[in-house]
């Protein structure tokens, strides 16, 4: 069997994209089970919610440091979550005009 690229011919390297794949998916099934966008990522919403002083969060991302400096922050997604952009700088808009 041929793959498309060189990169893929590395032995082990489908096996180890299926297994990132996989955890991807459970991460953003446990976002969901505990109500969050079905598009992001635990890691991603951790992060975020570390920014805003949330104190289980700022447990997870301090545990997730042990297998990556800095995971959380890396994991933001600015564009997922239930309010997209709900974590840049706020904007007041006066509703009557």
């Amino acid at each position: 069997m041929e793959y498309p690229t060189a990169e893929a011919t590395i032995p082990g390297r489908p096996i180890l994209s299926y297994f990132r794949r996989l955890f991807v998916a459970v991460d953003q099934l446990l976002n969901v089970i505990f109500g969050g966008d079905p598009d992001e990522t635990m890691s991603s919403r951790a992060g975020k919610d570390a920014r805003r002083g949330k104190v289980f969060a700022c447990i997870l991302c301090k545990f997730l440091d042990l297998f990556e400096k800095d995971h959380c922050e890396k994991a933001i997604e600015r564009d997922r979550g239930k309010r997209p952009g709900q974590y840049d700088a706020p904007h007041w808009t006066d509703p009557k005009s």
